[in-house]
């Protein structure tokens, strides 16, 4: 398909990475209706009085996969406001603000027929209620989210802005279709608001008594919290729910002289595991490293290591470009200073001898390109989630096993795991790491590094 829009836009590579999003989020909201083992599991449960361990952990897996994936969509939504709300053509071309708010209206649709399925599906069901308000330790989910999406659902200031952003889309039903068949980016934005936008059309009427029965069930739960807090005291979490937070968009902790540093430290085939603290997605990946990319280093190491690639991927892999990564827009070539915006970052190096190092970038440069895996699937190659592309590119190459564990049945490779790697000496070791909760502003490098990381592990 042609371009639509002229390459040069100043928004482009912002909206272009927003469709990519809602791309690779769709299918995890989308498709909750299907999920067929889900559905096994809540009825038999419902039947039953109670859920069995297995049951357990593949629902809270689940709902934990799709609060993930709603709160990414609320990202999306939050990036591109500003861009779709602008008026002023000098500042944001029409079509740049149209395009912005096909891709934030899509994310919206998808989050109300999600939402809507969910709450009229398990709301009126005790025992799936109580199970979706837990508090989980393990996957790092704040008690009451069922609460809070069921309050989100129905919230009138929601419904507003909802009916006006339909109101928005009947006016410019014509420019909203006439970018169908023009650009792949934009087409499945398009595919969902086709899908999921009628869920958005309910009643004034509708709405007040959605309303009415959440002020009800909010008053029950009420004169049943006093027991819940004793009864699952432990499982009692601080702070909002992640799918409902709005959280600032504070800077990392990487100052100028620790990116400076880790930069100099960085060879190409490192693997950087990263954590921000104000992180809105990745809820239920286990322990404090939530996050990994791969360090391919500058344009010139395609030559240095005699990689092999093709043209397009050469013609991408341009500076300022430094790393390979999978986040919410898919598996993509970023430059180095969006992979260290976070707040705390381990490097690890392979014991791989040059050859063995760039038959593994070649293996990851590969997946370049690919969509983000918001289902977390080790089977399926063609999408990815974040440690897959580390995954991907070192398993079977020298003396590199890396095992999968399995969670809530499906085999994974988490952040963690990796950092277990290194701190084992199984084919990666610790180069450095910042950041760290017992001491924030602390650099070690080494030895003190791996002594770090067993101290972080030690101290969980």
């Amino acid at each position: 398909m042609t371009r639509s829009v002229d390459a040069a836009s100043p928004h482009e590579t912002a909206l272009r990475a927003a469709a990519r999003a809602v791309a690779a989020l769709g299918p995890p909201v989308f498709d909750l209706s299907d999920d067929d083992v889900a559905v096994r599991d809540v009825s038999a449960a419902r039947v039953r009085g109670w859920f069995t361990a297995s049951e357990d952990e593949r629902v809270r897996y689940r709902f934990a996969q799709y609060l993930t994936a709603r709160a990414a969509l609320l990202e999306t939504i939050t990036d591109l406001e500003p861009l779709a709300l602008e008026p002023d053509v000098t500042i944001v071309r029409e079509s740049d603000r149209l395009r912005a708010f096909v891709v934030a209206y899509a994310a919206a649709c998808l989050l109300v027929r999600a939402g809507r399925f969910l709450v009229d599906t398990y709301g009126g069901d005790r025992v799936i209620r109580r199970k979706l308000d837990e508090a989980n330790l393990i996957d790092g989910l704040a008690r009451k989210q069922f609460t809070r999406l069921y309050r989100s659902l129905t919230n009138p200031v929601n419904a507003m802005r909802l009916r006006e952003a339909r109101r928005f889309a009947d006016g410019h039903r014509s420019e909203i279709g006439a970018l169908r068949g023009l650009d792949d980016d934009f087409e499945p934005a398009l595919a969902y608001i086709d899908a999921a936008e009628p869920f958005l059309r309910v009643p004034a009427l509708a709405y007040l008594r959605a309303y009415w029965r959440y002020r009800r069930y909010a008053l029950r739960r009420r004169g049943r919290s006093a027991v819940q807090k004793v009864m699952f005291r432990l499982l009692e979490l601080g702070g909002r729910a992640v799918a409902e937070a709005r959280l600032p968009l504070a800077p990392g902790r990487i100052t100028t002289d620790v990116f400076a540093r880790l930069a100099t430290l960085l060879h190409p085939g490192d693997v950087i595991i990263a954590r921000h603290d104000h992180a809105m997605s990745n809820l239920f990946l286990p322990g404090f490293w939530p996050h990994a990319a791969l360090y391919i280093g500058p344009p010139s190491t395609r030559s240095e290591l005699g990689l092999a690639l093709d043209e397009a991927r050469a013609t991408r892999w341009v500076d300022p470009v430094r790393v390979l990564e999978a986040k919410k827009d898919g598996v993509r070539l970023r430059p180095l200073e969006e992979t260290l915006a976070a707040d705390s970052v381990t490097v690890l190096r392979p014991r791989l001898a040059p050859t063995e190092i760039a038959a593994a970038l070649t293996r990851a440069l590969g997946h370049e390109g690919k969509q983000y895996d918001f289902e977390f699937d080790f089977f399926r190659a063609d999408r990815m989630v974040c440690t897959e592309v580390i995954y991907r590119a070192y398993d079977g190459i020298g003396p590199i096993v890396l095992d999968l564990t399995t969670r809530a049945g499906r085999p994974t490779l988490s952040a963690e795991d990796l950092i277990g790697y290194a701190i084992a000496d199984r084919g990666f070791e610790p180069v450095a790491t910042f950041g760290l909760p017992f001491e924030p502003a602390g650099f070690f490098e080494g030895a003190a590094a791996r002594e770090a990381l067993c101290r972080l592990r030690e101290e969980a």
